[in-house]
């Protein structure tokens, strides 16, 4: 029996009728108000790392993977939990964001047995998949536990 995949865009659709319009690395894009800027940037073909958001849950922010940074703003605030605003200029591949979400990710890794290769999810594990989306090759922590 082949098991059929749904997209996941990681967060619930906007129940709004009104659009804003927004820039997601340097392009255009026209969204329903209230749409998660991780939701906005899947609907227009640009993909944010992420573990712990789903379409089917709200979004509460706790693995970090998919912060982004926003103009005019401080920090890097989780796209899953920020709702898109009018004129909102948002960047999801920058090198901060690439090393952040490699730092997260390793120590995710830390804490998890090092036995991807032999492990029966090899291939169709999304802590694996992340891992390898956020390049994260090396893990300087959890050898001793």
């Amino acid at each position: 029996m082949n098991k059929v995949r749904q997209i996941d865009l990681g967060t619930p659709a906007s129940t709004h009728a009104e659009t804003v319009r927004v820039e997601i690395d340097g392009l255009p894009a026209t969204v329903k108000a209230g749409t998660s800027i991780l939701r906005a940037a899947r609907e227009s073909g640009v993909d944010i790392p992420k573990l712990c958001a789903t379409d089917s849950l709200k979004p509460f922010g706790s693995c970090r993977m998919c912060l982004v940074e926003v103009e005019g703003r401080k920090g890097y605030p989780a796209s899953c939990t920020t709702p898109v605003e009018a004129g909102m200029k948002i960047r999801t591949q920058t090198d901060a964001l690439a090393r952040l979400r490699r730092n997260v990710m390793e120590l995710y890794i830390s804490d998890h047995p090092l036995d991807c290769l032999t492990c029966s999810a090899n291939g169709d594990c999304e802590l694996q998949d992340m891992a390898g989306a956020v390049g994260l090759r090396d893990v300087r922590y959890g050898f001793d536990g």
